[in-house]
C-alpha cells in the first residue's frame, strides 16, 4: 500500500517560483552585507571585527530558537493554516529590516555598532518567520518521492535563478552608480526588498492546501519539553544537522570571499568578469538541478551524491591551483566553478528531499509528525554554518591586513574619486590593487575559500555516507506502515 498523492501544477509554480525574489533577498544581505560596510561604508578594523562577532552571536543565539519556531508554527490553528500567517508577516518585517541595513547613517565607533546590532537582531528574527514556515510547507503537499523531488528541485532552479541574478549584476551596479557606492546599494536593496514582500503575498493567495491520510493525521499539540526528544531521537536528522553544517560552512565560506577573490587577487574590481563567471555558476547549477528528477529515476541518491562531491573537488582543486599551477585565466576559473557550482547543485536539491524524508521516519519511529521542527534545521543549521563563515570571513580580511591596507584606503580613494567617470574610477582602483596586494594576502584569502571548506566538505560526505540509512526501499516501508497505521 502506498500514497501516490500528486501536486497540482498550480501549488507547485505558486509555491516555487516566489523563491527568487526570496532567494535574491536573502542573497543580497547573506553576500554583500560585509561588501556593504567595507566597500561603500570604509568600517574599521576593529569596526569589522566588532560586527563580525556581533552577526556570529545572533546567528547562533537565533538558530536555537528555530526549533522553538518550528514547535510554535506546528502547533498554529488558524484560517489560514499554520504555515502562511508566519511566512506573511515574516516576509513583509524581515524585508524592511534588510533594507534599512544597506544604508549608510553616517555613524562611526560605538554608536554605528549599536545601531547595527539592533537592525541585524530584528532581521535574522522576522526573517526566521518566514524561512521556517515557507520551508515547512514544502513536505506538507505530498509523501510522493518523485512529487518531492520534483517540487524540491524546481523550487531550487527558482531560488538559483534569484541568487545569480543578485550575485551577477550586484557587482557590476554598486562601483558605477551616479552619486556612490552608497546610493547604489540603496537602490539595489528598495528594489529587491519589494520584490521580495510582493512574492510572499503570492504565495499566501497561490498556494491550496492539498488532502493526505499521512500528512494531515489528527495529533495532539506538541509540547515544548519535547522538543529536543523530537530532534535527538530522529537518528537520520541528528546526520543530516551535521552533515548539512559542515558542507554549509564550506560552500558559505567560498560563496562569500568569492567577489574578494575576483576584486583582490583576480583584480578585477567592478568589471564584467565576475557577471560573465556568474553566468557560468547559473548555467552549471540551474543545469544540475534540472536533471536531477531525471537522474534520480535511473541512479540511487547515493550515487548521484557522490559524483557531486568529485566534482566539487575537482572544482576546489582548479581554483587554487590558479595562479599557482595553472594560468590566471578566465577559462581555467570558469572551469573550476563550472565543476564545483554543478556537483553542489545536485547537493543542494538531496538536502531537501532527505530532510523531508526524515519527517516520515520520526512519525514512523516517534508516533508524530512535525514538519516545522524538523525544516526549522534546515535554517538552523544554515544560522550555525553563516556564523562561522561570517568570522572566518571577517577575520581573514583583518587577518591577512587585506582591510586594513587595501580594502578601507581602496574606499576612500573611490569617495575622493566619486565625481570621475566610472571608467577612470575602477582603473584607479584596479591600479591601487594592484600595488598593494601582496602574495601572503592571497595566499591567506586562498587558504580560507578553498582549502579550510574543502576539507569540510569532504568531512559532511563521509558522514553521509556512513550515517544516513533512509533509502528508497527503507522509504517505502516507512510510508506502508504510516498509511496501515492510521
Amino acid at each position: 500500500m502506498e500514497e501516490t498523492l500528486k501536486v497540482s501544477t498550480k501549488n507547485k509554480l505558486f509555491y516555487s517560483m516566489p523563491s527568487i525574489a526570496r532567494d535574491m533577498a536573502y542573497t543580497l544581505y547573506s553576500m554583500f552585507l560585509l561588501v556593504f560596510l567595507t566597500n561603500a561604508v570604509g568600517v574599521s578594523n576593529w569596526e569589522l571585527g566588532a560586527i563580525g562577532i556581533v552577526m556570529a552571536i545572533i546567528r547562533v543565539w537565533d538558530a536555537v530558537n528555530d526549533p522553538i519556531m518550528g514547535l510554535i508554527i506546528d502547533n498554529t490553528k488558524s484560517k489560514w493554516g499554520k504555515f502562511k500567517p508566519w511566512i506573511l508577516l515574516g516576509g513583509v518585517t524581515s524585508g524592511i529590516f534588510i533594507f534599512l541595513l544597506f544604508q549608510d547613517y553616517g555613524l562611526s565607533g560605538w554608536s554605528f555598532v549599536i545601531l547595527f546590532t539592533i537592525l541585524y537582531l530584528l532581521l535574522e528574527t522576522s526573517y526566521t518567520m518566514n524561512d521556517i514556515a515557507y520551508w515547512s510547507m514544502y513536505p506538507s503537499f505530498t509523501t510522493n518521492p518523485r512529487e518531492r523531488e520534483k517540487i524540491g528541485s524546481l523550487t531550487r532552479i527558482f531560488a538559483s535563478v534569484g541568487m545569480f541574478i543578485v550575485v551577477a549584476l550586484v557587482p557590476l551596479i554598486y562601483p558605477t552608480f551616479p552619486g556612490g557606492q552608497t546610493v547604489g546599494f540603496f537602490w539595489i536593496a528598495l528594489i529587491i526588498c519589494l520584490l521580495f514582500i510582493v512574492s510572499q503575498i503570492v504565495v499566501i493567495f497561490g498556494v491550496k492546501a492539498q488532502p493526505s491520510k499521512i500528512i494531515h493525521v489528527k495529533q495532539e499539540k506538541t509540547k515544548f519539553k519535547n522538543l529536543l526528544k523530537i530532534i535527538f531521537k530522529n537518528d537520520q536528522l541528528v546526520v543530516i544537522i551535521v552533515a548539512i553544517l559542515l558542507f554549509n560552512i564550506g560552500y558559505f565560506t567560498t560563496t562569500a570571499l568569492g567577489i574578494y577573490f575576483f576584486d583582490y587577487d583576480y583584480n578585477k574590481f567592478g568589471g564584467s568578469e565576475f557577471t560573465f563567471f556568474t553566468i557560468i555558476l547559473a548555467v552549471s547549477q540551474l543545469s544540475a538541478l534540472a536533471l536531477f528528477p531525471k537522474l534520480v529515476k535511473v541512479f540511487s541518491r547515493k550515487k548521484i551524491f557522490t559524483c557531486a562531491i568529485i566534482l566539487v573537488v575537482i572544482g576546489y582543486l582548479l581554483f587554487f591551483g590558479v595562479g599557482y599551477v595553472l594560468p590566471m585565466h578566465m577559462l581555467i576559473i570558469g572551469l573550476a566553478g563550472f565543476a564545483l557550482f554543478f556537483g553542489e547543485g545536485f547537493i543542494q536539491v538531496l538536502i531537501i528531499v532527505m530532510l523531508a524524508d526524515t519527517i516520515e521516519y520520526g512519525q514512523w519511529k516517534l508516533g508524530t509528525r512535525n514538519e516545522s521542527v524538523v525544516f526549522a534545521i534546515n535554517p538552523f543549521v544554515t544560522k550555525l554554518a553563516t556564523s562561522i563563515q561570517t568570522l572566518i570571513v571577517t577575520f581573514t580580511l583583518i587577518i591577512s591586513k587585506m582591510n586594513e591596507l587595501v580594502i578601507n584606503p581602496l574606499t576612500e580613494l573611490n569617495k575622493q574619486n566619486a565625481g570621475l567617470d566610472p571608467i577612470e574610477r575602477i582603473d584607479k582602483a584596479r591600479e591601487f590593487i594592484g600595488n598593494n596586494m601582496t602574495d601572503s594576502m592571497r595566499l591567506i584569502l586562498r587558504l580560507s575559500m578553498i582549502i579550510i571548506p574543502l576539507i569540510l566538505i569532504l568531512i559532511s560526505y563521509i558522514i553521509y555516507r556512513k550515517k544516513y540509512k533512509i533509502d528508497s526501499k527503507f522509504y517505502k516501508q516507512i510510508t506502508d506502515d504510516l498509511l496501515k497505521r492510521y
